[in-house]
């Protein structure tokens, strides 16, 4: 799709708009968060790991679309803290299986209202269905730049069960 302006603007840069949507996104979860030692991906790991009876880590990266490489650090960093526990797969050794600990499922349940008034506070500005289409959007650009991940990955934080 190409974009006609009449000028440079950078309020028409996908490129530039994404990037201030993160910046927005990181200072508001910052912002909410501070009383909680949780980074937004830990709080994907967590939403997984608390709608699953455990996942391996291959399929921790497959729900919550975060590389190997980071998700083995954040498991590592997880484990400290106590909020899951790791195991070797019974029917695989060479995996691992990762759950929610009791202390990481009352962390879940402490912050996951945190996280829905955050969502709530960046949709806000989007009226009837345009939250609807704008998370289809969201979804369409990630799932056309990224593998198909589990309905986890894209985001809807706010449709979780425990709502």
């Amino acid at each position: 799709m190409t974009r006609k302006t009449t000028g440079p603007d950078l309020g028409q840069s996908p490129l530039h708009l994404f990037h201030r949507a993160v910046q927005v996104v990181t200072e508001i979860y910052q912002t909410e968060m501070s009383s909680y030692d949780l980074t937004a991906r830990q709080y994907a790991v967590l939403f997984a790991l608390a709608h699953s009876e455990g996942l391996s880590q291959s399929k921790l990266v497959d729900a919550t679309g975060i590389d190997r490489s980071t998700m083995a650090d954040i498991v590592r960093r997880m484990l400290k803290k106590g909020i899951i526990q790791r195991k070797r797969d019974k029917e695989d050794a060479r995996a691992y299986e990762v759950k929610i600990t009791e202390e990481g499922t009352r962390l879940f349940k402490a912050v996951t209202p945190i996280v829905h008034r955050i969502e709530e506070r960046l949709l806000s500005s989007l009226k009837g269905g345009r939250v609807e289409e704008f998370l289809d959007d969201l979804g369409t650009i990630v799932g056309a730049v990224a593998p198909p991940a589990a309905p986890a990955a894209n985001g809807h934080f706010a449709e979780s069960e425990a709502r």
